[in-house]
């Protein structure tokens, strides 16, 4: 099977491999348009994957502690939120394919360098897919990259870790305590707590903007951002403006 790219012949196992690809993602396309992004939240930068990849699979969970009870047995405790790992396999082209985004840059580095850059740079990422609600923090692990005989495309296995901030942890009577005392351990509250909002703010949209990070800094809590979607009747939560205003209630009206 042979078929004709940018004014060239591709042949053999080349020419059948991106048949497939075409296919598949022409139909990916007709029925949804996803669209996989990343957007460093240092540096605003934004990426969209050139071609979406077939599947994506996120983990969610928590850890189950056993422990047993005397004269009762065995029982099981929900501990902390499990953090996943995940592998993102795609394809950098470097031939103009019909199932390309819009948005595609023809330099497999343009986007290489941004997810070496951030890695090295230990910056965090959010990940989005713009067709449904899945969007999260996650660090760039590791990529690897290689260059197929035939067109050029590149073809990336990405591992990123989903990502937590963690609480800040003090020992109580660290100062002036004896070593023979026993120091307890608290968590204080989150510097990010905000003072009850009692009227309506206007934010408007920066570069790197999320609406759960919008929720995180206005009402201390990033899980509200369906609920603020719904009142600024924001229809994709996952995609908001540069330069766009929201409008941000007390948390008792969301």
């Amino acid at each position: 099977m042979s078929i004709l790219i940018g004014g060239g012949i591709i042949s053999g196992i080349v020419g059948n491999m991106v048949s497939t690809i075409v296919s598949q993602q022409l139909k990916t396309y007709r029925t949804g348009k996803r669209r996989i992004i990343f957007v460093n939240l240092t540096t605003g930068q934004e990426v969209v994957l050139p071609v979406t990849p077939k599947e994506y699979m996120i983990d969610r969970g928590v850890n189950i502690e056993t422990v047993n009870l005397t004269g009762f047995g065995d029982v099981h405790l929900a501990g902390d939120r499990t953090l996943f790992t995940e592998q993102l396999e795609f394809m950098l082209p470097v031939q103009d394919y019909p199932f390309n985004d819009a948005t595609t840059v023809l330099d497999p580095f343009h986007y290489i360098d941004f997810f070496e850059m951030t890695s090295d740079n230990k910056q965090v990422c959010r990940f989005i897919v713009s067709d449904s609600r899945t969007q999260c923090e996650v660090l760039l692990e590791n990529l690897q990259y290689r260059q197929q005989e035939g067109v050029g495309d590149y073809y990336c296995v990405l591992t990123m870790r989903r990502h937590r901030q963690p609480n800040p942890v003090r020992l109580v009577g660290d100062e002036g305590t004896s070593s023979g005392q026993t120091s307890a351990v608290t968590t204080p509250a989150r510097a990010t707590a905000t003072p009850a909002q009692t009227a309506v703010q206007n934010h408007t949209v920066q570069p790197g903007d999320t609406l759960s990070g919008i929720c995180r800094k206005y009402y201390g809590n990033a899980n509200l951002y369906p609920k603020l979607a719904a009142y600024n009747n924001i229809k994709n939560p996952d995609l908001i403006y540069d330069g766009s205003v929201i409008k941000i209630p007390p948390a008792s009206a969301l």
